[in-house]
């Protein structure tokens, strides 16, 4: 049992050690090959795993049997991990290569231009940028314009307001007159009936 679990260990170290290497380098091989030679040994670790827990379950001591069910659980998380980690190794290496080989291209395609297709390009890039002036020397224009606009409107406001000002002003100075008028003219009503009260009296006390 400790030949099958030694072995299973060595494999797991030479396992790492790979996905070390080819995340590093490629690990000094053909890229397909490393890939093939991985997986191959992901493959025989995980059967070599599932047999250490047979036995494992299978052995009647119990503190032996709880330490290899331990030792097999830790190797399989072990290999998950491993596991993907190499696939995302070689989901990023695959990447590479694609970006590799179309920037390959794409400057392979470039270096060796037509010199009218050259020229072509130069002309319209020069008419893009000069219409491209002529449009922000508009925007530019329109954006002065506006402001003089708004410029002009903010007087026109500020005019009003004083206007507003200025009458609001004249409001209140005829609300207060009215106001003091009202108020003499109650002065002068209670007056006129206190004495028409009193002439009553008299007229009353002394003709009647």
């Amino acid at each position: 049992m400790t030949s099958e679990y030694n072995a299973a260990q060595r494999l797991l170290h030479k396992i790492k050690q790979s996905v070390s290497e080819f995340e590093l380098n490629g690990g000094g091989n053909s890229p397909a090959v490393v890939v093939a030679a991985v997986t191959q040994d992901l493959q025989t670790l995980s059967k070599g795993i599932t047999e250490y827990r047979l036995l494992g379950r299978q052995e009647s001591n119990d503190r032996k049997r709880k330490t290899m069910l331990d030792r097999a659980t830790a190797m399989a998380n072990d290999h998950e991990l491993l596991t993907r980690r190499f696939e995302k190794l070689k989901a990023r290496k695959t990447e590479q290569a694609a970006y590799t080989q179309a920037r390959a291209e794409l400057f392979v395609g470039q270096t060796s231009p037509d010199t009218a297709a050259i020229t072509v390009d130069e002309d319209a890039f020069w008419d893009r940028s000069e219409r491209a002036l002529d449009g922000y020397i508009a925007q530019g224009m329109a954006s002065l314009e506006g402001l003089r606009e708004q410029r002009g409107l903010l007087q026109e406001a500020r005019r009003r307001i004083w206007n507003a000002d200025s009458t609001l002003g004249l409001s209140r100075s005829i609300i207060t007159y009215i106001n003091r008028r009202t108020a003499q003219d109650k002065i002068f009503l209670v007056a006129g009936m206190l004495l028409t009260c009193l002439g009553m009296y008299f007229i009353v006390h002394y003709f009647g």
